[in-house]
């Protein structure tokens, strides 16, 4: 497909290999090792015993991302900058194909492009160096361990207002070697979960007060927890981003229906796409008010 569309690609190093995500091995609930069949983007699993109707199956999946630096994984990166790993984590899992009502299962191949899928709930745990700073779909559970308010007060985007464009940033929280901090995060009725994670980013967040008593933010208010987070070295073109995002929700809310997530992020990840709760966006103001607009509407549009 890429000879005839005649795309230019540059493979890393795992993407030279064919090494896109791998799973080892899936297992029911009583731990047995599941039959597959693989053709290329679809995995076929064969059940030791069919699903019956009202009933429900756990299933144990063991796999392996490979993140890189290449242009085949659409929207996954992980780049160099500032001296330190980026990473955009975006389609990195596996996902059960949706069997659909009309048509049964969708096995259409993944072509680099989005997924359909279908909604649920996600518990999900990210561990990264202690240095770094992560945002990623759902509402974070273990905040006060791991983003305490003085670490906040730290890292607000107004502390960097004078930053001069691109220069190197400073030294929040010194990486320390083999110091690890994990941020846990739970998301209900999303079809995706993504992150973005970066030792420069500097954080700014206010709550949006709606007309609706069923959006609660994690402090119990009525309101949507608006986040934004910028590299260090872009906060001096970012200082609206938080109050920009309340406005598109707000505007939102009213002319296409409530916004129905709890939080909401716009992050200065180099992208322009949208995912439950989380854009990943690239720019400054005010060049980027169309991205971010665009970006958090797909909230209500997916796909």
């Amino acid at each position: 497909m890429q000879d005839n569309n005649d795309a230019h690609i540059t493979y890393g190093k795992y993407e030279n290999q064919k090494l896109g995500t791998l799973i080892d091995e899936i297992k029911n609930s009583d731990s047995v090792l599941l039959e597959t069949k693989l053709d290329n983007t679809i995995l076929k699993v064969f059940l030791d015993k069919p699903i019956a109707p009202n009933s429900s199956k756990v299933f144990q999946i063991k796999f392996r991302t490979f993140f890189d630096a290449g242009s085949t994984r659409r929207r996954m990166k992980r780049y160099k900058t500032f001296g330190a790993n980026h990473y955009n984590g975006c389609q990195w899992y596996p996902k059960i194909c949706v069997y659909d009502r009309k048509a049964g299962w969708n096995t259409d191949q993944h072509l680099n492009r989005e997924f359909y899928g279908d909604y649920g709930t996600f518990d999900v745990d990210l561990t990264f160096a202690s240095n770094y700073i992560v945002e990623a779909t759902g509402v974070l559970q273990n905040e006060i361990e791991v983003l305490p308010d003085s670490l906040k007060k730290k890292l607000d985007i107004y502390n960097f207002k004078n930053t001069k464009w691109d220069t190197v940033p400073s030294v929040i929280i010194p990486y320390k070697k083999n110091q690890r901090k994990t941020w846990k995060y739970h998301a209900e009725n999303v079809h995706d979960f993504a992150f973005t994670a970066d030792p420069s980013y500097r954080i700014h967040d206010t709550i949006v007060y709606l007309t609706s008593p069923a959006v609660k933010s994690p402090s119990g208010d009525l309101g949507v927890h608006c986040i934004a987070i910028v590299q260090e070295p872009h906060a001096t073109g970012w200082q609206n981003a938080t109050d920009y995002l309340a406005k598109i929700i707000s505007t939102f809310s009213r002319d296409f229906g409530v916004y129905e997530y709890p939080k909401i992020v716009v992050a200065d990840a180099a992208d322009g796409m949208e995912y439950p709760m989380l854009t990943l966006d690239g720019g400054r103001d005010k060049s980027y008010r169309g991205v971010l607009m665009h970006e958090v509407g797909h909230n209500w549009f997916y796909g």
